[in-house]
């Protein structure tokens, strides 16, 4: 009988021994691809990670990570840190409240926190501020295949909090959630956020957004660029204010699509709005779609890695700074030429109380590629452009009187208003405007350096 427990404490310390050291082994799987989630997020323009300390436990590691906007300015403000507690033992389904059982295996659970102490200092009060914040926790789960899903909820409060010349501003903050996917590659990104409500509230203001949403679908394209899609809703905006008109806005989305098409990229943007209310005036539906095609991939991919000078050059006051950025964007915009891309407006809607617009617009590049931009002659030969556009009368002269409205006039009413006149007697006379009804319509079009406006070749003296 001793020999037979003998031999079973050996066994069971041998298996202690070998789930023990599997769990370890397991533990250091999981830090490894919880250090390719950072070095994917260092791949952007937009933050940059830097680990600060980790500890190494048998079924537990924790691991201090500090993140930085890249922003110009590059003060601390825009810093924060992250405590991961990073869990891989035998009890780690129950750190996943999210997990289904029998679906996949699992590597590890990433719990993740602010910390306040290794944080910019205004974030730090403002964790001290709002405790939903500092407790709020995002969950990462490592599958063994290499893919990862992660969960935010951000819990909801109401606050007060001092707001300079204005008392107190009241927050009302409707929750938050996110989630996220990443492939086995770390390439493809799928991810969706919601934020329920969020009302600010001071003694002489109030702005409050309902429904808002959004997802992103992101793959790995061409020349290291992603593409996808990308998506923003908002059911409702309201603001008022004793100085500034009520605004409103109802169902606002916003969607941008690309892909990958030989060795160019193309992209799409839609935008759609029910309602606007602003200014007295009311504006909606409206709608917009546009389409940018043949955009050089290799082109794309230097803007994307010069991005942070760009945003560094921006910010310097230093002589030449500027001169020497505009140098750098238009030197990137004259290669982008070389593939001969397209842009189009290919609707744009709009309807108000004061009246209609729509339209439409091309422009594509058809000249012999590369050094195109240099050669101002061969870029405008190589330009073939049209456009469409049918404006009411009201509402073209409603904006007229805006843009021409002079404020240290005697009469700035009066005077916007025969400014108006003049302007469309002269666009008319001209023949760049065509009356049809109560609209003014317009269809012109260029092409190796001739421009036709309304069936006729333009004679741009007439513009003086």
């Amino acid at each position: 009988m001793k020999k037979i427990l003998t031999i079973f404490l050996s066994l069971l310390l041998v298996l202690v021994v070998a789930y023990g050291a599997a769990s370890y082994w397991i533990g250091g799987q999981a830090i490894k691809q919880h250090d390719q989630l950072i070095s994917q997020i260092n791949l952007s323009n937009v933050l940059q990670a830097t680990t600060k300390s980790y500890e190494r436990g048998l079924f537990k590691s924790t691991v201090l990570t500090t993140f930085t906007l890249t922003r110009p300015e590059n003060t601390g403000l825009y810093e924060f840190g992250i405590v991961s507690s990073i869990y891989h033992g035998p009890l780690v389904f129950l750190e996943n409240p999210h997990l289904k059982w029998g679906l996949r295996p699992v590597l590890g659970v990433i719990r993740s926190r602010l910390a306040p102490d290794d944080s910019a200092e205004a974030l730090k009060k403002a964790l001290e501020s709002v405790p939903e914040l500092r407790s709020s926790e995002a969950l990462t789960v490592l599958y063994f295949d290499g893919s990862a899903q992660s969960y935010l909820e951000v819990p909801p409060f109401e606050k007060q909090f001092p707001a300079d010349q204005a008392g107190q501003a009241e927050v009302q903050w409707g929750g938050f959630t996110a989630e996220s996917k990443l492939d086995g590659a770390l390439g493809k990104v799928t991810a969706s956020y919601s934020l329920p409500s969020m009302q600010v509230k001071q003694k002489d203001s109030l702005v409050s957004i309902k429904d808002l949403k959004g997802d992103l679908n992101s793959q790995p394209g061409i020349k290291g660029i992603h593409v996808g899609s990308a998506s923003l809703s908002v059911g409702n905006i309201e603001g008022s204010g004793q100085d500034n008109a009520p605004f409103s806005m109802r169902s606002f989305e916003i969607k941008a699509e690309s892909g990958v098409y030989g060795e160019t990229v193309g992209v799409s943007i839609r935008l759609n709005l029910d309602k606007v209310n602003a200014e007295g005036m009311a504006i909606g539906p409206f709608a917009l779609e546009f389409e940018a095609r043949k955009l050089d991939a290799e082109v794309l991919s230097r803007f994307q890695k010069l991005a942070p000078q760009i945003q560094k050059k921006v910010a310097e006051q230093t002589e030449g700074a500027k001169e020497e950025m505009e140098k750098l964007v238009s030197g990137l915009m004259a290669d982008l030429l070389a593939k001969s891309p397209e842009f189009e407006i290919k609707q744009l809607n709009v309807m108000t109380d004061k009246g209609d617009l729509s339209g439409r617009a091309k422009l594509t590049f058809n000249g012999p590629g590369l050094h195109l931009g240099a050669n101002i002659l061969a870029l405008l030969a190589s330009i073939d452009a049209s456009a469409d556009l049918s404006v009411s009368e009201p509402l073209f002269l409603l904006i007229a009187e805006n843009a021409l409205r002079d404020g240290s006039a005697p009469q700035p009413e009066e005077a916007a208003k025969a400014s108006a006149t003049g302007l469309v007697d002269g666009l008319i006379a001209a023949n760049i405007m065509v009356r049809s009804d109560d609209s003014f319509k317009s269809n012109a079009t260029y092409k190796h350096g001739v421009v036709t406006v309304n069936g006729r070749k333009l004679d741009l003296s007439k513009l003086k």
